[in-house]
């Protein structure tokens, strides 16, 4: 692992000197590929012409050719091989992103970001480094990870360019509050001086519900009164909350399963990799770099076309774009028991979370992150029955919250009024496609909004979270 990731410590003429090493082992390996063709194709023609005539096949030349075969195969992969283990760059080319999992086991999280795929740190996260520590920590989902952008243009990146301060994100797919709370003696190890909660109204109260009850984590969280709990556990006899948001997560969509010898080829060849690799490029160059604006929408339309069920096509002047209504809704429908709980789990998480920071002399901030349909509200002017529940559910949710943290004197900051106001100047915060995720310019405008938050004095930050609450 710490192969892999040890040029980012490397001086500029430290890595222009690998650089220059690894494309002579390449070079090198290229011409052994050339030079291999060449002699197996020699022999056989020798075994197709022979001193009966053109054609006629001599049995102990075909077999030497076949032996000969295998054994530059073989000789290809082992030098592919040892070539991966000495330079980094070369494993990334004979291997492809895919083959490396996303996640690895993590008993307490479920899932942790795997510190081997590209773009993570050693720890796992989406940073250019581990610092030795960071002013700032970035907790939260997806919507922080910067899902659907480049690393740079995740909202925790911007942050740190805009305010100078080292930020490091902690943030990943499917994390919620108590994830956070698993999270939090690695975090308090940077000594930041800040900690920001992203709290995403999309699905952190099944995910923190998921967490607590199918996973066994933080039981303490539960809710102790027998009735919730007898309501609960009728609700995930009906129908388990995890299979039903996950189907409408999936719409409809089924994983096609390598075959047994490509999914071998896959995980163990480095010769396949190349070839692999070698298609991918050359269908990426021979293909169309960018879809107009246009072709973009009428795939993103085709796609909701195919999903009905799942997807609800938006247009209103320029801004244009597709709900996932029927999923939102499945995530944050608070007259499901279950939802209900992961709510009041996920706001007892971030009690202890500000309770722990306050113990260290630590600044905490929830950061609240609103669905896509919310943003898109008051321009929808005659949405479905189940996009009205969901927004209306999404009200309900953060009026709770608020409430609860203002109770608590715990700060927060809701990006909701930053989104709109994008809009009304005419930004789409979001990308045309089904993708709820904010896209480049959604996650400047949160960056923009947290920096300039925590420029303003404390008794002024109070008073503008107080603002934008009422608005």
């Amino acid at each position: 692992m710490d192969r892999v990731y040890r040029t980012a410590s490397l001086t500029r003429s430290d890595a222009l000197a690998d650089i220059e090493t690894d494309l002579l082992l390449f070079r090198g390996f290229r011409i052994t590929i050339v030079k291999s063709a060449v002699e197996f194709a020699l022999i056989t023609e020798d075994s197709l012409i022979c001193n009966e005539g053109p054609m006629k096949l001599n049995k102990k030349q075909v077999s030497y050719s076949i032996i000969l075969f295998f054994f530059i195969i073989g000789t290809l992969e082992l030098t592919l091989s040892l070539l991966a283990v000495v330079s980094p760059r070369i494993d990334t080319i004979v291997g492809t992103s895919d083959a490396i999992p996303y996640t690895v086991p993590d008993e307490h999280l479920g899932d942790r970001p795997n510190p081997a795929y590209p773009g993570h740190d050693r720890l796992g996260f989406r940073n250019p480094k581990v610092p030795a520590k960071a002013q700032v920590i970035a907790l939260g989902d997806s919507q922080t990870y910067g899902t659907g952008v480049e690393s740079e243009d995740a909202w925790p990146r911007q942050l740190e360019s805009m305010t100078g301060k080292i930020v490091y994100g902690m943030a990943f797919g499917g994390y919620g509050p108590t994830h956070s709370l698993i999270l939090w003696d690695e975090a308090v190890a940077l000594e930041p001086q800040i900690v920001i909660e992203a709290f995403y109204a999309g699905n952190d109260l099944f995910d923190s519900f998921n967490h607590v009850y199918n996973q066994g984590q933080l039981p303490a969280l539960k809710s102790a009164d027998p009735q919730s709990q007898h309501r609960v556990r009728e609700a995930e006899h009906s129908k388990p909350i995890e299979k039903h948001v996950s189907q409408m997560y999936q719409m409809g969509a089924t994983t096609v399963a390598l075959s047994l010898p490509r999914r071998l080829l896959s995980q163990y060849s480095k010769l396949y990799g190349l070839l692999r690799r070698t298609r991918s490029e050359f269908i990426r160059l021979v293909s169309k770099p960018n879809q107009t604006a246009q072709e973009e929408w009428e795939s993103a339309k085709a796609f909701a076309k195919a999903c009905p069920a799942y997807c609800e096509v938006f247009s209103h002047g320029q801004f244009k774009t597709i709900f996932t209504t029927a999923y939102r809704l499945a995530a944050l429908n608070l007259g499901d028991p279950r939802i209900a709980e992961g709510l009041q789990i996920s706001l007892r998480a971030i009690q202890r979370l500000h309770d722990a920071a306050i113990a260290r002399n630590i600044r905490f901030l929830v950061l609240l992150i609103p669905t896509k349909e919310t943003v898109f509200r008051k321009l929808w002017q005659n949405p479905s029955r189940t996009y009205s529940n969901l927004t209306e559910d999404e009200e309900r949710f953060w009026r709770t919250t608020k409430d609860f943290l203002e109770e608590n004197g715990i700060e927060y900051l809701d990006a909701l009024p930053a989104l709109q106001a994008q809009l009304a100047a005419g930004i789409q915060p979001y990308k045309v496609s089904q993708d709820g995720h904010p896209n480049k310019h959604g996650h400047r405008v949160i960056a923009e909004l947290v920096t300039a938050y925590l420029k303003l004095p404390r008794a002024a930050q109070v008073e503008e979270s107080v603002a934008d609450d009422r608005q």
